[in-house]
């Protein structure tokens, strides 16, 4: 099977297909999450080297318990709490290094202890979203990073220059993307978002 089919599988499947053994199964679960586990780390202000080891180690946790996952339909909120978990435990290592201990105000001013669940969960569902965004043509991908990922908002005539094409096409262009998106994020089994 090709790694774009498993890329577009639910949940559901793709971790049945990693539990049979299938590598490109495993690879397609890692990528679709590898955004959010990072992101965590990055917002309690872990350097990008800690996020890395963070990442290997949920990866590592995930492949242990994957099996054992009760609802399978949760397994981004497994994995935020996960994550948090690692990176707690990970904060709390550091601090046993250092020479001297945070007292309790310096400790609740970690980055990230603010951000709640939702927070997490908004998070997760970006990053699915970006992951289905993924999976369609240039075209419709390259439009919809200028729409929306382009920081700052690009106007309508810096999109028409940079791609191309007609100002007045982009609106009707912008829906049908949408629609092919919205049909790649039902296949993959999020149409709830």
């Amino acid at each position: 099977m090709a790694a774009n089919h498993f890329a577009s599988m639910p949940n559901t499947e793709l971790i049945e297909a990693c539990l049979k053994g299938n590598n490109q199964a495993w690879e397609a679960l890692l990528v679709r999450y590898q955004r959010l586990i990072y992101s965590i780390p990055l917002r309690y202000g872990l350097p990008e080297h800690d996020a890395n080891d963070v990442f290997q180690n949920v990866s590592l946790l995930l492949l242990e318990n994957l099996d054992r996952l009760r609802d399978r339909q949760r397994l981004g909120a497994w994995l935020i709490v996960t994550t948090q978990r690692e990176c707690w435990r990970m904060l709390r290592q550091q601090r046993r290094v250092t020479l001297f201990p945070m007292s309790r105000e310096m400790e609740e001013q970690i980055p990230g202890k603010q951000h709640s669940e939702e927070d997490f969960l908004m998070l997760e569902r970006q990053s699915i979203v970006r992951s289905a965004v993924g999976h369609l043509g240039t075209a419709c991908k390259q439009l919809l990073k200028l729409l929306f990922y382009s920081e700052p908002r690009l106007s309508y005539a810096e999109i028409s220059r940079r791609l191309g094409i007609p100002e007045g096409s982009i609106g009707p262009t912008r829906a049908r993307c949408l629609g092919k998106l919205m049909k790649v994020l039902e296949k993959m089994g999020f149409s709830a978002l």
